[in-house]
Parts: structure tokens; sequence; C-alpha cells
């Protein structure tokens, strides 16, 4: 099979099933690979028509624009930074454009909020939130599962924590809510199911398996 060496999400979560047990699913072909490749990459096209509006916004922005404005600026290129983090191919210059033009806004934003502490508070929490959230983004997996149309079925959410190394694993678990988790776990003993316990994998799951469980204690 020849995977690209930075795919997209369709690309990628392909290559997390490709003659994966866990997953139970048809063997996947080229075609299949071709066809993953050609939505990453028009994703990518309508990524690159959103970005450039974005970036057309901030240069027409007025020096005494409103509040709310920068604010739902700076929305929108949060949310883009967190789609650019899933995109094929290497996006650290559109990723790093996009954090010039957010740190460009806060410093509006903060400009106009004077001495007012609980502002001051709220941008600080803000700030340190985004930072965190972009840190989280750099796991392309993480990415693929916060992404608002992701392309991980509800159903494959349990063998795709199962890929997961054990650091990711500590990252992606607390992202889920306490009931999200307890839905998960109960999935988690199926997937065994797929695999012949002479299998290596079979070992290395139910390790994972364990660490999850403690995890939830």
């Amino acid at each position: 099979m020849l995977f690209s060496n930075k795919p997209g999400r369709h690309e990628r979560h392909l290559h997390r099933k490709h003659n994966n047990p866990l997953f139970n699913n048809p063997p996947i072909d080229q075609q299949d690979i071709h066809l993953a490749q050609q939505e990453d990459q028009q994703e990518i096209n309508l990524f690159m028509d959103k970005f450039r509006k974005l970036v057309q916004r901030s240069v027409e922005l007025d020096a005494n624009v409103d509040a709310d404005i920068l604010l739902t600026l700076k929305e929108d290129l949060d949310k883009i930074y967190e789609q650019s983090a899933g995109l094929a191919g290497d996006q650290s210059d559109i990723k790093g454009m996009i954090k010039r033009l957010i740190d460009t806004i806060m410093k509006g934003i903060w400009s106009g909020i004077g001495n007012d502490t609980l502002a001051k508070s709220k941008l600080e929490m803000e700030e340190e939130a985004r930072e965190a959230h972009f840190e989280l983004l750099e796991h392309p997996l993480i990415a693929d599962l916060l992404c608002t149309d992701s392309v991980i079925a509800e159903n494959e959410l349990a063998p795709t924590l199962l890929t997961a190394s054990s650091h990711e694993i500590d990252l992606i678990l607390p992202l889920f809510t306490t009931e999200q988790q307890k839905f998960l776990f109960n999935k988690l003993t199926d997937c065994l199911n797929n695999i012949d316990t002479s299998q290596a994998i079979y070992a290395d799951t139910l390790a994972k398996i364990e660490k999850i469980r403690l995890m939830r204690q």
C-alpha cells in the first residue's frame, strides 16, 4: 500500500484501519487510499479559500474596530487553526500565520479592556486554554477526534483509542465526559473478539485496556 508521508485525516484514518484486526473491516486497497487522498486534497482547497477570506477580514479591520468584531474574528481563527491541524502535508507555515493573526487581534482586545481586572483574568485563562488546546492538536489523532465532522465513526472510537500510544491515551481520555468514558470502556473489550490470543497485538491491547481502566478509577 502506498500511503502518503504526511497524510490528511481521511487517509490517516484509513491507515489506522489497514491490516488492523481491532477494526474488523474489509481489506483496504490502493483505490481506497487514492479516494481518501482526493478527499484530503479537496479539504485543503476549501480550507485555503476560507483562510484567504479570514486574512482579508483581518487586513481590512478599522483602527477603531468594535471589540465584538475582534472577538468573532478571533473565534473564527481559532476554529480554522483546529482545522489546519488535520490537513495533509506540512501546514506549519499556515499555522504560524494563523497564530500571528490571533496574537495581533488579542493585542487589540487587551488594549480595549483597560484596567478591568475581571476582563484581564478571563483573557489570561482563555489564552492559557488556547495554548493547551493548540498543543493537543499537534497530535494528529487528537486533531482527528476533535474535528467537528470527524472521520472517526462512533463505532470506531474504541478501536481507534486502542491504536493510540500510551502517552496519547493519557491526553485523549480526559477529553471525554464520565458517561462517554463509561460507554467507551464497555466497547473496548469487544475489540478483543476480533483478535487471536496468539497475536502480539492481543497482549498490547489488554495492557491498554487495563491502563484505561486504572485511569477511570
